[in-house]
């Protein structure tokens, strides 16, 4: 036997349904503060908080080609 229930909530209700913190006002705090200092200068915002992010996420794209690179050399070396 299956049962399907569908439910239609927005993300607000969702959250309280599982009790889940409501971090709306820290992401508008934050999103709004990251506009102002990309107003006051652009090229200052980007150093701070979007050349750090691109570089983790560059060194761990990286560490994920060299684990596969060496998946891959493990595999045809038993083949």
């Amino acid at each position: 036997m299956k049962v399907k229930i569908e439910l239609d909530l927005s993300p607000a209700e969702a959250r309280e349904i599982f009790g889940l913190p409501d971090f709306s006002q820290l992401h508008s705090s934050i999103t709004e503060d990251l506009a102002e200092k990309c107003a006051q200068d652009p090229q200052k915002a980007f150093e701070t908080f979007i050349k750090p992010s691109m570089e983790n996420n560059l060194s761990g794209f990286s560490a994920y080609q060299k684990m596969m690179e060496a998946f891959m050399k493990g595999q045809s070396k038993s083949d």
